[in-house]
């Protein structure tokens, strides 16, 4: 009995010591920080409000995100698994902090159609653990919304615009919550 008991306090201070916990929490339940290095968990959505205005539909081949109080509603993210790529734009805000909490690290949200493009699944939650990379696209892409491929190289210079895009939208306070300051 007391083994038990040691083993479960043991695995709460190590759920405490490692567990994800928001670096930047905003807007009283969502996180604005960005990942450090661009992983996040792939989850779909759909719904019947909007932080960014116009509500998307859910029918058909949709590529929209939550995540605006990250990036910033209105840009658009690319979002990678597994050399495929799709070219979304943010519409909405969230997900809220505690499902990011549950899952163990940050999350973006996507419609069901970035879902099935990337994973071959009907839907995406966070306990399917759907590691994807997400990039803030540069103001010179030209690229439609949906899907494409990448090759290692093009993958690469996906990451440095981001990098320019991050700065760019930090300078102008439009993204990580900077218009809470």
């Amino acid at each position: 009995m007391r083994i038990a008991f040691f083993l479960l306090v043991l695995s709460v201070i190590i759920g405490l010591a490692f567990g994800y916990s928001c670096p930047k929490p905003c807007y009283g339940n969502m996180c604005c920080s960005t990942s450090p290095n661009n992983q996040y968990y792939l989850t779909d959505f759909c719904g019947s409000t909007s932080a960014c205005g116009p509500v998307p539909s859910c029918s058909g081949a949709l590529y929209f995100t939550a995540d605006s109080q990250r990036f910033g509603c209105g840009k658009y993210l690319n979002l990678c698994r597994s050399g495929k790529c799709v070219k979304a734009q943010i519409y909405d805000a969230g997900p809220a902090m505690w499902v990011e909490q549950d899952a163990g690290m940050m999350i973006i949200d996507a419609s069901p159609t970035i879902c099935h493009v990337l994973t071959g699944g009907s839907s995406c939650g966070w306990s399917d653990h759907f590691l994807i990379t997400a990039t803030v696209t540069s103001l010179t892409d030209s690229r439609p919304l949906g899907p494409f491929n990448v090759t290692e190289s093009e993958m690469a210079q996906l990451f440095i615009d981001h990098e320019i895009s991050m700065a760019q939208c930090e300078a102008e306070k439009t993204c990580n919550g900077f218009d809470l300051e």
